[in-house]
């Protein structure tokens, strides 16, 4: 009746959903999951009779813009013209009273006594990111009757309820690469749907971007959860999760700006309003005076208030042509002493540290794959005293295949307060420095 193609995986997962009360699916990028997703909630309301379908996401724009636009596709071009029963909302369908399909928000207290019914499916899309309290409410759905759940999305971090089932014998865990996809297995199907999935350029592009090794590639293309090593500063986990957050608190718009000349490195630049990144531009090939004269104008333009820039170097000569000019600027050394002498090894590190937090507890981040890079390549160690050591740029850069400027720049741009060095930092709870394995406070 839906008139759909799928490939042999979302068969398997198609069938899962039916006959298994648990189906978890860890996946990588662009193998169609939401889709399948979106024909498990149709094909569950229409062929169990009646039934009550719920689903959620992480975010109510990816309730909307996700699954529910493909069930509202599916259901205006193929249902409707059947003249199949149903009044269809923007995330809801609702075919008897009790008898419905419904996208539920997120950000809402949701009791789901009210959704008990002989016939339920659980639809958590992009499930690492939903709340456990909605996953914990949820899952007191498939207490009675015929009653199942199904968590799909990609796999980011070894905690959470997401984690959990993919370890669990309750559930029934289909492991998705998009080295299964068929534009790289060769399985046979239509050129319409191979159009649609992840292809094996997309692949190889990534695999030499971000390296076969890196948690990027572990969970986006593999759809493995990625090490969480003892050593990485950033965890790809902080960084989705602050790039799903929409609490954006307007502040002090603040500049920060890592300094190349020429060469292979770029020179960043990273707006921050209040925690909000709005901005990230990148230059190459441009002298300390073109440079300067980028700052002037965006300094203006953008009525920023406050800018730090990378001293060390050519950045120098920016910071004191700025100076001249009248403008207050922060020069950041990352080499000198941190305000935390007996905590950090060095301010760089000191400095990356308070990125590190903001990430976990703040940060609202844009999709910018670049930054997303940066974040979660540099490594940390310790020191025979205990201080936290940040590796050095250059270590970074060997193992990302480039210099880390844009997670610098919004570092940079996090220490763009004027007299920071003075106070800022006897305000700041850091959290004990302890390796990932053993987890932190809160």
């Amino acid at each position: 009746m839906l008139g759909v193609e799928l490939w042999s995986r979302q068969k398997e997962i198609l069938r899962s959903a039916f006959e298994n009360r648990r189906t978890v699916v860890p996946a990588g990028h662009g193998v169609g999951k939401t889709f399948v997703s979106a024909v498990a909630a149709l094909a569950f309301l229409y062929l169990r009779k009646p039934a009550k379908v719920i689903t959620t996401a992480p975010t109510w724009v990816q309730v909307q813009r996700l699954l529910w636009s493909e069930v509202n596709a599916l259901f205006k071009s193929r249902l409707a013209p059947q003249r199949h029963p149903g009044s269809m909302l923007l995330t809801q369908l609702r075919v008897q009273d009790d008898w419905f399909a419904l996208g539920l928000s997120p950000k809402d207290t949701v009791s789901f006594q009210g959704f008990h019914q002989e016939n339920v499916l659980v639809v958590l899309d992009e499930a690492p990111g939903v709340r456990r309290d909605i996953y914990e409410g949820a899952d007191t759905l498939l207490s009675g009757g015929d009653a199942h759940m199904l968590m799909i999305g990609n796999p980011t971090a070894q905690q959470g309820h997401f984690y959990e089932a993919c370890r669990s014998s309750a559930w029934n865990v289909l492991r998705t690469s998009c080295l299964d996809s068929p534009n790289l297995t060769g399985e046979s199907v239509s050129e319409g749907l191979r159009r649609r999935l992840v292809t094996r350029a997309w692949v190889e592009e990534k695999a030499r971007e971000w390296g076969t090794d890196s948690p990027l590639y572990v969970a986006k293309v593999l759809g493995q959860f990625p090490l969480a090593g003892d050593d990485q500063l950033i965890p790809l986990k902080w960084v989705e999760d602050a790039m799903a957050r929409t609490e954006a608190v307007p502040g002090r718009r603040r500049l920060g700006v890592d300094v190349a000349r020429f060469g292979d490195d770029a020179t960043v630049y990273t707006l921050l309003d209040g925690n909000r990144v709005v901005e990230v531009l990148t230059e190459y090939g441009r002298d300390t005076m073109e440079i300067v004269g980028r700052i002037m104008r965006l300094r203006a333009d953008r009525g920023i208030e406050q800018i730090a820039v990378d001293d060390i170097g050519v950045g120098g000569g920016v910071t004191d042509r700025l100076r001249e000019l009248g403008v207050r600027v922060e020069a950041v050394i990352g080499g000198e002493s941190a305000v935390e002498r007996d905590r950090f090894v060095n301010r760089r590190t000191e400095l990356w540290w308070n990125l590190r937090e903001w990430v976990r507890t703040e940060g609202v981040l844009p999709n910018h794959r670049r930054l997303v890079e940066d974040l979660t390549a540099p490594k940390f160690s310790y020191t025979s005293r205990g201080q936290v050591k940040l590796e050095s740029k250059d270590e970074t850069k060997r193992r990302l295949g480039r210099s880390p400027d844009a997670g610098d720049s919004l570092m940079l741009a996090l220490a763009a307060s004027v007299g920071w060095n003075l106070a800022a930092f006897g305000r700041t709870d850091w959290g004990e420095a302890v390796p990932l394995a053993r987890g932190f406070p809160g």
